[in-house]
């Protein structure tokens, strides 16, 4: 059912028939370091394809949904009727074809979900998961998955990774730039520095931040959210410290040490070749009521207001007055009219001998549908340099999510075949492909 999909014309599917069988390099997500590591075996649908997703929780919500049938105590059975009953009415939001996408490539299922299959296709789905040892490892084989990233913090396990194996860890840095009392016992633990002070904190930081190159890391991950702004140092950051350890900062207090360490880490970041991405203009907190049901994660974020974009310019400037100079960067749009904004950056830093510092990173969170990956394909070719684009990654807690890497290259393939036939890219069919190959693997694989 989904072999034309996404793919307009015959120039699409040429295309696409040179990447489709490419291996993924998803360099960032937030899969389950857990259950990679015990390679836990998938044995109820809903633990594999409902539970893990909040886009699916948010959809639910929207259509009236209780609670109870999304994060709640329901029955698994009722869990996935209530999700198959909105499910045809999903028709044009990116979940529709991600999870007729998800359906056919691992269970062999064309079949459209709704309230009059659900119960039989729920006993269909769990018998496949009875009578087929679906796991981590297998599922990152069916998607041919090269090497995936999930996310850890500074202080996780490290015993997990491998510097040249599939899983290579992705560092979120956020709790670095908001340390608290007990964050700060965690490091100086894992690092042997007894950390009385912020020149001591800087330095445990460095020791653990060896300890995540050793085994692998190459990307790095900080949140800049609604109403970031960037602080020059003061000269009091060390009372701020100071006061961190002993009890909660105020948010302006918070907001110029958060400065201050984003500068530090990023810094160190370039000195070990690590690609920083930054993810812009998310709106965490919305419905009180929500994250009380359904926790932080629910999936119930908005998007925040345009970037102040002074202060991403002043954060990447000051990087590039450092000793060892800024470090590649890449830069996450969620508010779709700041895509213009950060593609047009990629050249307003340089360094000599460096193609793509700065970029533009792929259509994130509420823009992962064809309309924001085409606006930021759009967006990178116009303003920027699209063959400097880093490449796809899924950011989900889902491991069918690694689906969504071939929607991408169906609509990549889609949006630069129009481009051909426009008479807009004149480039031979041999450097075409050679660039489509760039996007969807070459430039990934490289930053590894």
């Amino acid at each position: 059912m989904i072999e034309r999909v996404l793919l307009d014309s015959e120039k699409a599917v040429e295309l696409y028939n040179c990447v489709k069988n490419l291996p993924i390099i998803d360099y960032h997500n937030h899969l389950s370091v857990d259950d990679i590591e015990k390679d836990t075996r998938f044995l109820n649908i809903c633990d594999l394809w409902i539970k893990p997703d909040p886009y699916k929780h948010r959809a639910m919500r929207m259509y009236g949904i209780e609670e109870k049938y999304i994060t709640g105590d329901a029955p698994d059975k009722e869990k996935f009727v209530k999700w198959c009953s909105v499910f045809p009415y999903l028709i044009g939001n990116p979940l529709y074809i991600w999870s007729l996408m998800e359906l056919e490539r691992v269970f062999g299922i064309s079949e459209i979900p709704n309230k009059d299959n659900a119960e039989n296709l729920y006993d269909v789905l769990n018998e496949f998961l009875a009578e087929n040892e679906i796991t981590p490892s297998y599922l990152l084989k069916l998607f041919n998955v090269e090497i995936a990233c999930p996310c850890i913090s500074i202080t996780s396990p490290t015993e997990n990774f491998d510097k040249k194996g599939t899983i290579r860890p992705s560092l979120r840095g956020d709790d670095i730039l908001i340390p608290n009392a007990d964050f700060i016992k965690d490091v100086s633990e894992k690092s042997g520095v007894a950390v009385k002070n912020l020149d001591d904190y800087k330095r445990a930081i460095c020791i653990l931040l060896e300890k995540v190159e050793q085994i692998g890391c190459k990307f790095t991950d900080h949140a800049l959210d609604d109403g970031f702004t960037f602080y020059e140092d003061d000269g009091k950051n060390e009372k701020r410290f100071q006061k961190a350890i002993k009890s909660n900062l105020e948010k302006e207090d918070k907001d110029h040490l958060f400065s201050y360490l984003l500068l530090f880490v990023c810094e160190e970041y370039a000195k070990r070749g690590f690609t920083t991405q930054l993810h812009i203009g998310a709106k965490r907190e919305t419905s009180d009521l929500l994250r009380k049901k359904a926790g932080a994660q629910g999936g119930f974020a908005a998007i925040g207001n345009n970037l102040d974009v002074n202060s991403v310019i002043n954060l990447l400037n000051a990087l590039e007055k450092t000793e060892g100079g800024i470090g590649k960067i890449v830069l996450f749009a969620l508010n779709p009219t700041d895509n213009a904004k950060l593609s047009i950056l990629s050249g307003s830093f340089s360094k000599d001998g460096v193609s793509g510092l700065i970029t533009q990173g792929p259509a994130w969170w509420w823009c992962d549908h064809k309309k924001g990956i085409c606006d930021m394909l759009e967006n990178n070719a116009v303003f920027g340099a699209i063959c400097n684009f880093v490449g796809m990654t899924t950011d989900s807690r889902s491991f069918l999510s690694l689906v969504r890497h071939d929607y991408f290259r169906r609509i990549l393939c889609s949006w630069y075949a129009e481009k051909c036939e426009k008479g807009e890219f004149l480039n031979s069919d041999e450097l075409n492909k050679k660039i489509i190959n760039k996007l969807c693997y070459e430039n990934a694989k490289e930053a590894m």
